[in-house]
């Protein structure tokens, strides 16, 4: 027979144990990835509390990562990849305490190869589902697609998904937010045509027919640069990103600093011009910095909206591309090299 003192230990044990358990709840991600080469890791965040991480997986070691997540509530969490070492958004999942989930991927077909095991197997398959046809409807719409074509392709794809989410019999509520994410989704992609549209419309015109100042208060326009191909870095002294692809604009400027063909600019979208001469002169950049302004022609015959931007002339002052390739993509030095060494050779 058992002591009353001992059952009395055990029950006070279990009690604490599932109190511990509420307290610090574990959940386990398992990933899977096939054909790893460029994806360096999976981040999975919390929108809701500042984007925080719950959790990184790592593949440089292995392609088969486990990682525990302290998980406090039933909801959606945001996955992003990082690519080449380029953060993507990869799409939602749903993660509750001390659930269990494994994620299946193929770095070829990223998106349309995400397969969810474990816990809310059919709740994250349906997210990524949804979030398959997101992808491919933003690379069809990469150079600009007819508006009416767009609002054809939005339909198809939403009776895709509407279609899927009766066949997996998902909840109301889920099948509720899914649209609702699409419908945001379209709204946006929609906005965005408009935008590459336009950017479309203005490659082979002439882009160089503006004005700016230097850091001595001297006016200078891009006609200056005329007989040379002009590679523009759209900046401000705000923008963290433009600061990280500032390391590799520099390593072309040294690559392409005895050829006469190319020449790179950086120029400035500060509201102050103050701020940006002080910026400058504080941290001694080199090279040809120009000032424009938020507000200037510049900014809207390109469009300037995020940055940072990168534009591509030919010798003419004519747009190659309104919206170029960045420094640190390794396809860009490539790029210059093709156009401007072949142009070289054609003499």
């Amino acid at each position: 027979m058992i002591k009353p003192s001992i059952i009395i230990f055990m029950v006070s044990t279990l009690i604490s144990s599932c109190k511990e358990e509420r307290k610090n709840p574990i959940s386990v991600i398992e990933v899977n990835v096939t054909n790893q080469q460029l994806l360096d890791s999976l981040i999975i965040y919390d929108k809701d509390k500042s984007w925080e991480i719950k959790s990184i997986l790592r593949f440089k070691e292995s392609n088969r990562v486990i990682d525990t997540m302290k998980i406090l509530e039933n909801k959606f969490y945001q996955i992003y990849s990082f690519l080449d070492g380029k953060q993507g958004e990869l799409g939602e999942l749903v993660i509750s305490p001390n659930s269990e989930i494994t994620l299946f991927i193929d770095e070829k077909e990223l998106f349309e190869s995400i397969d969810y095991s474990g816990n809310f197997k059919l709740s994250n398959n349906f997210l990524a589902y949804s979030k398959k046809y997101q992808n491919l409807l933003s690379e069809m719409v990469r150079n600009g697609i007819k508006q009416e074509e767009l609002e054809i392709l939005i339909h198809e794809k939403g009776e895709l998904i509407n279609k899927k989410g009766i066949s997996l019999n998902v909840v109301d509520s889920l099948s509720s937010y899914v649209k609702l994410k699409f419908d945001e989704f379209s709204d946006i992609l929609k906005q965005k045509n408009i935008k590459y549209l336009y950017k479309t419309s203005i490659v082979n015109k002439i882009g160089n027919n503006f004005f700016f100042k230097d850091i001595k208060n001297n006016v200078k326009t891009l006609k200056d640069f005329k007989g040379k191909y002009v590679y523009i870095d759209v900046w401000a002294t705000w923008c963290k990103p433009c600061k990280v692809e500032h390391t590799f604009l520099k390593q072309l400027e040294e690559h392409f600093s005895n050829n006469n063909e190319l020449q790179i600019i950086s120029i400035s979208t500060d509201r102050e011009y103050d701020k940006w001469e002080k910026y400058i002169t504080k941290n001694s950049i080199k090279g040809v910095q120009l000032y424009s302004g938020s507000n200037s022609d510049f900014v809207k015959f390109y469009d300037i909206g995020a940055l940072p931007r990168f534009i591509f002339l030919d010798k003419e002052g004519k747009v190659i591309s309104p919206d170029e390739i960045r420094p640190s993509n390794s396809k860009t030095l490539e790029k210059l090299e093709a156009t401007v060494y072949n142009n070289v050779n054609k003499r």
